[in-house]
């Protein structure tokens, strides 16, 4: 039985407009994801630009480029199903925290940065069994990312994979069903 759904959140919960980023802005953006830590994003960050408020700068792409995919998707997965816990978990820096809880209401969100661990390692998703204290086959992950899903199905959890034409409400209806 699923107890806790693990939604990634860029590609996933939310998609990327078409909105023009300066080039500053577009080199800043590709360096959310791959990052263990908030500071190792600053260093890379002060190489780019010289200006002082980069978590400003930093947060406002964020608002800028991101738009949530489906609304009202966690509310009515709530509504519908006992899911014990539904959580975002994602590579991203921390900054993105006021985005999410500004668009989301979920039950926990696992950063990247926040806990020095990056998908597709297994260390990241031994982080989410460990935490709510889940075999592997409680916790359902959803990613859009194919090397993601494939690390957390190598620790044996059911993931699903998405892209931007997926109805993600139905491919985890059939997964809660099964």
């Amino acid at each position: 039985m699923i107890k806790v759904i693990a939604f990634d959140l860029v590609g996933v919960l939310v998609k990327e407009k078409d909105v023009y980023l300066t080039d500053m802005e577009d080199e800043l953006e590709r360096l959310f994801g791959p990052n263990k830590s908030d500071e190792e994003y600053l260093t890379i960050a002060k190489s780019i630009t010289d200006n002082e408020n980069i978590v400003d700068i930093t947060k406002g792409i964020i608002n800028k480029l991101y738009e949530v995919r489906e609304e009202g998707l966690i509310e009515k997965l709530k509504y519908r199903y006992r899911v014990k816990d539904i959580i975002i978990a994602t590579n991203h820096v921390s900054y993105v925290k006021e985005y999410i809880n500004n668009n989301f209401v979920v039950d926990d969100v696992i950063i990247s940065a926040d806990i020095h661990k990056i998908k597709p390692n297994s260390d990241f998703y031994e982080y989410i069994l460990n935490k709510y204290d889940l075999k592997p086959e409680e916790l359902l992950f959803i990613d859009d990312n194919m090397d993601n899903v494939v690390g957390a199905k190598k620790l044996g959890i059911k993931t699903i994979k998405v892209n931007k034409d997926t109805n993600i409400y139905e491919k985890i209806e059939g997964e809660l069903k099964a």
